[in-house]
């Protein structure tokens, strides 16, 4: 009995919150101005984007929003400020309750989140991916970059600091998240691994391997990239992060352990704290998506498709390298 109890009360809980979503989207799909004035949407599109890499997802967010704001549409950054955490996935199942006209979320390639995507689809709700992909599922449209290209331009990377450097073998860390199926991750250790073959031929000197970095707890990335620095046994040439929070973690443990220049930074971002250490030095090169981009084309790809019944299946982001030399110009 006290079994059905809970089950029925958690039951409960999640229909309450997904009637007043969607009470809060037909009667107020709005905010409030300053003067007091309401702004009328047509339209309210869920935008899922979860905990990793807050500044990376602010701005894109952002971004979306003003997109939103001159389309008539409202961009709900949606399962924030409430008091229970929900995974992506059951947000993506709240959001299809709350009968929102569209969703913007980050993919994989589990099988639940194919499940729950191809849900909202089937409901008549379009659904964006964006920075990672799901392509397995009924998504509308993939936002992002493509992940063999940026292996290539990885293995470019490393291969100016193996001829800065005058070497002609190493070892290349590459960091990847240990708990998401991700075919994005996968692709740019491809293309990593075949611009270093083509330049140094089959066989050759320089060896490229990935370490899983742990998301499950607080700091545990933290912990997992220090262990490595640990370690000077196997201390890496060559450190690739593919994300905002790995290349944070590995140039900090690379200034607290005094390995900066013993270990080059590949970084992935550019935040204000990361361009900082480009600027110094600590990492020698990192990778910077259009982030505004990225949440104006998530908006124009809902509404195209919404008006149209059609959209491209991809829509590319622009991104390109900053260097030391280049950091230092945009701190001035």
């Amino acid at each position: 009995m006290w079994n059905k109890r809970i089950v029925f009360s958690m039951a409960f809980t999640a229909v309450i919150l997904a009637g007043l979503l969607f009470f809060y989207q037909r009667t107020d799909m709005g905010r409030k101005e300053e003067k007091g004035d309401y702004q009328i949407y047509q339209r309210h599109y869920a935008m899922i984007t979860g905990k990793e890499d807050s500044d990376f997802w602010d701005k894109v967010y952002q971004s979306a929003m003003e997109e939103g704001k001159t389309r008539g549409a409202y961009v709900e950054r949606f399962g924030e400020h409430l008091a229970v955490e929900y995974s992506c996935n059951e947000l993506i199942e709240l959001a299809v309750k709350a009968s929102v006209d569209g969703i913007i979320v980050p993919g994989d390639e589990d099988q639940e989140t194919i499940r729950v995507i191809n849900t909202a689809v089937e409901c008549g709700i379009p659904v964006v991916t964006v920075f990672r992909d799901s392509t397995g599922s009924l998504r509308q449209c993939f936002v992002g970059n493509n992940s063999y290209d940026l292996g290539q331009d990885y293995g470019r990377q490393i291969i100016q600091l193996m001829e800065k450097n005058e070497h002609t073998s190493g070892n290349v860390l590459v960091l990847v998240n240990e708990n998401r199926m991700d075919t994005r991750q996968n692709l740019i250790l491809l293309g990593i691994r075949e611009t270093l073959e083509r330049e140094f031929g089959e066989g050759h000197a320089v060896s490229v391997e990935t370490v899983p970095i742990n998301h499950t707890r607080s700091f545990s990335s933290e912990e997992s990239i220090r262990d490595i620095f640990l370690n000077s046994e196997k201390l890496p040439n060559i450190l690739v992060c593919l994300n905002a929070v790995h290349t944070q973690c590995a140039y900090q443990a690379a200034v607290d352990y005094n390995q900066v220049g013993s270990v080059q930074i590949l970084g992935y971002y550019d935040s204000d704290t990361i361009l900082n250490a480009v600027a110094k030095h600590i990492i020698y090169s990192t990778v910077a998506l259009d982030t505004e981009q990225m949440g104006v084309l998530c908006v124009q790809s809902l509404d195209e498709y919404i008006e149209t019944g059609y959209t491209n299946g991809y829509m590319a982001v622009d991104t390109r390298w900053i260097t030391g030399e280049d950091a230092e110009r945009l701190a001035e």
